[in-house]
């Protein structure tokens, strides 16, 4: 494929096409379940929410067991139970969720007692479990409820406790999902119990996990050895707290998104407050719907792939970055300032990448295909000497550019012109911006002598085979005495006008003078309704000693800001994507850098940028009215630029007046 004769627009579709492709891929089909997981694990490496609450949690933990004679993997001591509830409901607890499960009767005395102590409780609610249904016509599961006398005096208040971690063994989404489920979980009938808004209908929670600190714990060892009034208006969580925290000692142990970074596993109990506080505050996460979700994914994608191409080498790696990295806090600001999360890592770990090696693809194809144009033309010339009837050629041509050659010419005995042959084959035989070329100088020569700062073309020769020319005035010669041995001629243009300079710098009064003769030509083309688009220090020559913007192959018709169009002219001096050359306020942009590039000595790469030698070396009311009137010119906002060449023509005319005036007075005052 030769992406030099594809066009800029077919190369963005490609690389779009490719990036949104991949997004996609990854988003419907399990291949992206490792990026959807660590998007959603994290959103809480980079903090949480830590919300205070008025839970206790209360834990059967080693303390506990041993303080109790109680062993792992038997019932607890009902007696032990029911003395903890008396001691809430003395305290005036305000709901107590027992994780728990009092499957059957045992020992008569102490179930009455238990009972009874459930009953004193404002609210409580207690655990339930869920059983496999095994048949084989139905599959399914069924809760399985505490026994009596448990049920009736929790007033049937009872929950399945289930966690559904998945296949990496992380709890990552609410049971059942979606919620309510067929039955109750022990989440949602504690939240009712406390207030919460009831669920109405189905939605797919996803656990918003919290930081330290958000409840109170406590071994059940100290539970009853606490304040009087200590647990007044609390909501008290009972449940086991594991042996140890690896994976693998218990049951009732799970990992969560933390264990990612510390390798621990938590109880249950802890995830089932985190459900129910998550239930309680509205706080649980939802993703997006699945056809938003695709149309960000497909959104970033195209942005990637059709833009990133377009950099230079040093500036995809750059940009890509930078924008994986405000992508990924984005989605992570955005989880943790509302209750929806977007899978993330697609886009900064699929879509980037590929959009960078889509980019890095083409600069090495490209590169390629210059070195070996640039080897082929070395072996066999490509470019004829051009036929000029009635002109006399000096054999050796004096300059050239992307495009052609420029030779010195001159008719007869009369004064020498400069003659510009533009070839085909320095477009890779591509047509379209031949012809372009073309249009742009046949447009400006109609116009060219009606305004004394704009260069006069004379004459444009027809289509020929394999080129055309034009024969425009000549500018002056950095040697004056070439005509003696026109070999030394060699125009004068800013470039070797800032090579004599000292730093490069041009004062700052005469750099606005400079400013106000290019303003003037360059309104006029506005006038006619032309645009230049590659205003650059090396297409500024001097006649007569007078600037005059030269290199017209580029000159086109204004577009609109929002109308399609080429991407032409020299990076540096085009204003920043996504605006396009080819408007009025372009050219400003392209101006008012070349300015900068005059003032500062710095090259065009460096905008904004301003040496501290440059600032000490000029008043403070010289600095600021030059630099004002570039950073106006150069905005990359359009709302903030000038707009038009006009009202950049009245600052700059009003900055000469301020500065003649300030020298006048500097003078007056030795």
């Amino acid at each position: 494929m030769n992406l030099r004769s594809t066009s800029p627009t077919v190369r963005s579709a490609i690389g779009g096409g490719l990036v949104v492709f991949v997004g996609l891929l990854l988003w419907a089909t399990p291949a992206g379940q490792g990026f959807i997981h660590g998007s959603y694990d994290y959103l809480f490496r980079f903090g949480s929410r830590a919300p205070k609450t008025e839970i206790v949690l209360i834990q059967l933990d080693n303390e506990a067991y041993d303080f109790y004679q109680q062993v792992r993997g038997e019932p607890w001591d009902r007696g032990l139970h029911a003395s903890l509830l008396n001691r809430l409901a003395d305290d005036g607890c305000a709901l107590v969720v027992f994780d728990a499960f009092f499957r059957a009767p045992r020992n008569p005395e102490t179930d009455a007692a238990l009972a009874a102590a459930m009953r004193r409780q404002r609210a409580m609610v207690l655990m339930a479990e869920q059983a496999r249904v095994t048949h084989p016509e139905i599959a399914g599961a069924r809760p399985v409820v505490p026994a009596e006398p448990f049920l009736s005096a929790s007033r049937t208040n009872w929950g399945v406790a289930w966690l559904d971690p998945d296949v990496d063994g992380i709890v990552r989404r609410h049971w059942p999902f979606p919620a309510p489920g067929p039955y109750p979980s022990l989440p949602i009938v504690a939240a009712t119990a406390s207030g919460a808004p009831p669920l109405l209908k189905p939605v797919e929670l996803w656990l918003r996990y919290y930081g330290q600190n958000t409840w109170d714990e406590l071994s059940y060892r100290f539970a009853l050895s606490q304040p009087q009034g200590f647990y007044r208006d609390k909501i008290v969580f009972i449940g086991s707290h594991p042996r140890t925290s690896l994976s693998g000692d218990e049951r009732d142990e799970f990992l969560t998104p933390f264990s990612r970074w510390t390798g621990e596993t938590t109880g249950g109990v802890e995830i089932l407050i985190t459900e129910f506080l998550n239930l309680k505050r509205q706080e649980g996460l939802q993703r997006l719907p699945g056809w938003i979700e695709a149309w960000l994914i497909a959104l970033f994608g195209l942005g990637l792939g059709a833009t990133l191409w377009q950099r230079r080498w040093k500036w995809i790696l750059v940009t890509g970055v930078g924008a994986g990295v405000v992508l990924g806090a984005s989605a992570i600001i955005a989880s943790h300032a509302s209750n929806y999360w977007f899978p993330w890592m697609i886009v900064v770990l699929a879509q980037v990448p590929t959009a960078m090696a889509w980019a890095l693809a083409n600069r090495v194809h490209l590169f390629a295909e210059r070195s070996l144009t640039t080897a082929a033309a070395a072996v066999e010339p490509v470019e004829p000497k051009p036929h000029v009837p009635g002109y006399e050629l000096w054999p050796k041509p004096f300059g050239e550019g992307a495009y052609g050659k420029v030779w010195l010419a001159r008719k007869g005995s009369g004064p020498w012109e400069a003659l510009k042959v533009v070839y085909l084959a320095r477009f890779d035989q591509r047509t379209e911006p031949y012809e372009r070329e073309f249009k742009g100088v046949n447009l400006y020569r109609r116009i060219s002598d009606q305004h004394p700062g704009l260069l006069r073309v004379t004459h444009v020769s027809e289509k020929l085979q394999g080129y055309f020319y034009y024969v425009m005035e000549l500018g002056d010669s950095v040697t004056p005495d070439w005509r003696g041995d026109p070999n030394r001629y060699k125009p004068r243009d800013l470039v070797n006008l800032r090579a004599g300079l000292h730093r490069s710098r041009l004062p700052a009064i005469d750099c606005i003078r400079l400013g106000l003769m290019l303003c003037e030509p360059l309104d006029f083309l506005h006038s006619q309704g032309l645009t230049h688009r590659d205003i650059k220090p090396q297409n500024i020559i001097f006649v007569d000693a007078k600037p005059k913007v030269a290199d017209v192959g580029l000159i086109a018709e204004i577009r609109r800001a929002d109308e399609q169009r080429s991407i032409v002219g020299t990076p540096g001096y085009m204003p920043p994507l996504p605006e396009l050359p080819g408007t009025v306020q372009a050219d400003i942009y392209s101006l008012g850098m070349v300015l900068y590039v005059l003032s500062t000595g710095n090259p065009a790469s460096q905008f904004p940028e301003i040496s501290s030698s440059m600032v000490e070396s000029r008043s403070v009311e010289e600095f600021s009215l030059l630099n004002g009137i570039i950073v106006k010119a150069c905005h990359p906002d359009l709302r903030q630029r000038y707009s038009c060449v006009t009202e950049m023509c009245r600052a700059l005319a009003a900055a000469e007046a301020k500065l003649v005036s300030l020298q006048k007075n500097q003078q007056e005052g030795r």
